[in-house]
């Protein structure tokens, strides 16, 4: 089993450091591009059908699907159309168990632990792009998800705890590029959360991970700015940022449950930031940066 070459995981050892906002942004954009989108959710939390708002409308079957393919070998059976273009794998409370599954093949010593690239090998070639929201770990069960992707990209906030995190994605990333998938690269290292009048910060942060990185991986030029109140209601509303912003606009807010393209999940309008577009532009910015990284990489 080689690696998946449509497939980009998005990974950070630490939680709370927008792997799952940007997954699901980049996804959402990708789709609106024309791309035929898959985005699977790797992590017990779940949290990535929230911001795509089908776990509100009571669609997420928490991971059911992905254990039964990956323990029992079924074939995957995404939740459709979640966007137009854009397909899900929901997670959720059953991956919890994950480990349990995945453990016997990690005990092997003698074989990669492929179960994971084999579940989404069923419906990988249906998709021009797959993307992966791991669970913030590192080690085996990082391991085990790589396995199966052709790319990285790193989401990572300035505290030292994300860059720990970073760190012990940087372990598993050279563990399983050495013995088990020799084309897995680096698309790039994503900085999320950082307040605009914060250029000193930024600066630093950037010039840091420049130097920690040494070549490995380049730093994307977007950086996901800190919008509190908005990150808030998107994921209360199962909204991306282009979308929220759309509903943020005084013409469109009595339009909101009528969206011209047929979003299929209730929402609420009542408060909505005005602030959204920088937001917005920075997760289209940031997508057409890793879109051009794996056209680039992929020879298209």
């Amino acid at each position: 089993m080689t690696s998946l070459t449509n497939t980009i995981a998005f990974a950070n050892g630490k939680g709370g450091v927008g792997k799952t906002s940007v997954t699901a942004n980049v996804a959402g954009i990708a789709a609106l591009s024309g791309w035929q989108v898959l985005t699977v959710d790797l992590d017990p939390q779940g949290n990535l059908g929230t911001d795509l708002g089908y776990t509100q409308n009571g669609d997420s079957d928490q991971g059911a699907a992905l254990m039964a393919a990956i323990g029992d070998g079924a074939k995957l059976k995404p939740l459709r159309n979640v966007r137009p273009g854009l397909d899900s794998v929901p997670g959720g409370d059953l991956m919890d168990g994950l480990m349990t599954v995945l453990a016997p093949r990690l005990l092997d010593e003698t074989a990669p632990a492929t179960a994971i690239a084999d579940a989404l090998a069923t419906v990988a070639e249906d998709y021009d792009l797959v993307l992966l929201d791991c669970p913030p770990a590192g080690g085996v069960l990082l391991e085990a998800i790589l396995i199966a992707a052709r790319f990285l990209v790193v989401p990572t906030k300035r505290d030292l705890g994300s860059l720990h995190g970073l760190v012990r994605v940087a372990r598993s990333f050279a563990s399983v590029r050495s013995h088990d998938n020799p084309d897995l690269e680096v698309l790039g290292v994503a900085l999320f959360d950082f307040a605009r009048q914060d250029t000193r910060i930024l600066a630093d942060t950037r010039e840091r991970l420049i130097r920690n990185l040494a070549g490995a991986a380049p730093v994307f030029d977007t950086v996901i700015r800190n919008a509190r109140k908005a990150s808030t209601d998107m994921r209360r509303d199962g909204l991306l940022a282009f979308e929220y912003e759309e509903a943020a606009s005084s013409a469109l807010r009595h339009r909101v449950a009528e969206r011209v393209w047929e979003h299929p999940y209730r929402f609420s309008s009542n408060g909505y930031s005005k602030s959204a577009s920088g937001l917005a532009e920075d997760y289209q910015s940031l997508t057409k940066e890793i879109l051009a990284a794996f056209a680039e990489r992929n020879g298209s």
